[in-house]
């Protein structure tokens, strides 16, 4: 299988980290040249996994990991928010006046995919979801050039 490829990064939980993953997102995709529709897409459910995450009660200074991975030759997009907060998130039906609740509603609407698994070292959980994205193409392979004595 042809992997573009993968980011981790680390975000303080705070309201902050939210755009910030987003512009980090952005920038990587940028990098794999993801076509303008994925990447929006991507954009909407990061944001709402780093929403979650950054509301998550947690013990101490916890920050919420990231990671954004590309699969299979750029079909696929995978993002994974990972915290160290207790419980499994599920999808809420808010009423029309409810002013938040609807996050894992926008990610079940727009992802492929997506479900939650514990975290390898037994704190916390890591949400994961995964978005076709058919406009990601890989970078052409750079050229060098060479000197023929």
């Amino acid at each position: 299988m042809d992997e573009l490829g993968e980011v981790n990064f680390r975000l303080v939980r705070s309201r902050s980290s939210v755009p910030r993953a987003r512009a980090l997102l952005r920038a990587k995709l940028g990098e794999w040249r993801a076509g303008q529709e994925a990447v929006e897409t991507a954009e909407l459910v990061l944001s709402e996994l780093v929403t979650n995450a950054v509301r998550v009660v947690v013990p101490g200074d916890r920050m919420i990991g990231v990671r954004i991975e590309c699969r299979e030759q750029g079909a696929w997009l995978r993002l994974e928010v990972s915290d160290a907060g207790d419980g499994r998130p599920e999808v809420r039906w808010p009423g029309e006046l409810d002013t938040g609740g609807r996050g894992l509603l926008i990610v079940d609407a727009l992802a492929f995919c997506w479900g939650v698994k514990k975290r390898p070292a037994g704190i916390g959980k890591t949400i994961w979801a995964e978005v076709v994205t058919p406009a990601v193409v890989s970078a052409p392979p750079m050229v060098r050039s060479s000197v023929m004595s």
